[in-house]
Parts: structure tokens; sequence; C-alpha cells
């Protein structure tokens, strides 16, 4: 009987354990780009030290970066000196991985619409680069943001022209199975697609391409100006 009290008066405790949180998002690059005339180093406020390098024809007036004009029939390549240059990181922060990875500017430009001009505003790699590439180009004023691996490509374009000499924000989020870009604050495309581990040994570059030689290889670049440059993973 006492046995029987005893487990008649059990109370049973199920504790269930709590879904643990998701990973909370880093920011590993963070370009305010308020350096004064002169500057020669675009300081990273993430506090990972991914600082850049800023090319001598670059204006800075304490506020925003801006890149003067080049057309592609110029037919020279100034390649660093009209780009801020980011170096790799050795310990990869600086790529996407296979992960969630974002991409955001703030930028304001007329060049690059009617004109047939493809300048790209920010990159890291090449189409034929081992590892894959990041890039945000123009096409026809319309920005356009790809993320590719051997594994599988994502490309979103944005539905009306960016090329109006207004500021915008573009943010690019890539996920695991999905592309989304965000133009001011709204969603204005996204694609379904795997795209793969993406992790290569280049620069992060704002303003054009770095190799090239603007007659075999147009250097694509960026006319305009940047406020900020921000990479956030995870």
């Amino acid at each position: 009987m006492r046995g029987g009290l005893a487990a008649a008066g059990t109370v049973m405790l199920c504790l269930s354990h709590p879904a643990p949180a998701p990973a909370a998002s880093t920011t590993v690059l963070a370009l305010e780009l308020n350096e004064g005339p002169g500057a020669s180093t675009a300081v990273d406020s993430s506090g990972l030290g991914h600082h850049g390098a800023i090319g001598s024809h670059l204006m800075m007036d304490g506020a925003v970066a801006s890149f003067d004009r080049h057309s592609p029939t110029e037919g020279v390549a100034y390649r660093n000196e009209h780009l801020i240059v980011v170096p790799d990181a050795a310990d990869a922060s600086l790529d996407p991985g296979r992960g969630n990875f974002s991409v955001e500017v703030r930028f304001a430009s007329s060049v690059g619409g009617s004109s047939g001009e493809t300048p790209n505003l920010l990159q890291k790699g090449y189409s034929n680069t081992s590892g894959g590439q990041v890039k945000l180009q123009f096409n026809r004023g319309r920005i356009r943001c790809t993320f590719a691996t051997s594994q599988g490509t994502a490309a979103v374009t944005s539905p009306r022209s960016v090329s109006d000499g207004e500021w915008h924000v573009v943010r690019c989020a890539r996920t695991p199975t999905s592309v989304t870009l965000h133009v001011d604050g709204a969603v204005a495309d996204r694609r379904t697609a795997a795209t793969g581990t993406l992790n290569n040994n280049k620069p992060w570059t704002v303003g054009g391409k770095q190799q090239c030689d603007a007659v075999r290889v147009d250097c694509d670049y960026f006319s305009g100006s940047v406020d900020y440059v921000r990479l956030t993973k995870g």
C-alpha cells in the first residue's frame, strides 16, 4: 500500500528544452566613408579591422566618397586609383561561405542608364574566379545582384532604374536557398536557388573591377557617390 500510495502521488515532470536560438548576425565590414579630403584609408568601423585603400581618383568630403567619370571608350585601366579596395580576410570572415550573407550600399548615380554602360558598384571575385563571385552591377540603370559559384547561381534585378541621381539604399541578402534584393526598404526581387559555398581570395572592390585592361576586359567603372558599404554575415 505504501508503495502504491507513493506511486499514485508521484508527479511526473516533463522538462522541455527550448529550441536553440539562431546564431546572431555579425557586421563584418562597415565603411562609413566619412574620411576627409586626401584620406587614403577607408576605416572599417565593424571592429574587425578590414580597412580599405582609397584610390587617388576618389574625392572624400567627410561624408561620402565620390567617384569620377570614366567612359568605357576612354580605354584606360586606372584599377586601384579609381577603387576602394578591401583585402580578403585570411579567416574567411569577408566571404559569404555557405550561410546567410548580405551586402548593403547607399549610393547616388546617374550613369548606367540608357548609355548602355554596366558599371560595377561592388564586387568580390569574377565570373571565372575559383570559389565564386558576388557582384552589384548596373544594367540600363537597374541594379543587379549576383551570387555565383560552380554549385549554383542566383541573380536578382530591380524592376526600375536607380541611376536617377537620387540616393538609394540597396541590400542583397543571400541564404543557402535564396537571394533577395531590397531597394529603399522594399523587396524588389527574389530568387529561390542554392548558390553553394562562396569563398575566394579576391578583395572586395567598390567602384569597378581591379583586374581589367579597359580594352579586352572593361573596367566597368562606377561614377557617382557612395555613402556607406556594409557586409553582414550569419
